[in-house]
């Protein structure tokens, strides 16, 4: 007894070849679709694109460890430390605008 509901018959040439046709016709139609809706319409284009972005973040693993933090405009760091008084001070603002104690 088989499992299937239908019974499978042996399959002609012709219409392996007719299907095989319909298959091909119905691939073109659809890419062709697809590539018309991507040149007419500007919102299928940003979809797209941000797909591909959302895709490539997070596909690439390697991102996170090569890339530093960005430090914000007036909070750059030295990065030897000043001495005052003989006491270890860091600074974190740009010398510029450090107030002397």
């Amino acid at each position: 007894m088989s499992i299937s509901p239908f019974n499978a018959h042996p399959v002609s040439p012709e219409t392996e070849t007719r299907r095989a046709r319909l298959v091909l016709a119905i691939a073109i139609i659809g890419i062709a679709a697809t590539l018309l809706a991507y040149a007419a319409s500007p919102g299928v284009r940003h979809a797209v694109h941000s797909v591909k972005g959302a895709v490539s973040r997070a596909l690439d693993h390697d991102a996170k460890e090569g890339k530093k933090q960005p430090v914000p405009a007036g909070a750059a760091t030295t990065s030897t430390p000043a001495t005052t008084n003989g006491a270890t001070v860091t600074t974190t603002g740009s010398p510029a605008t450090q107030k002397s104690p």
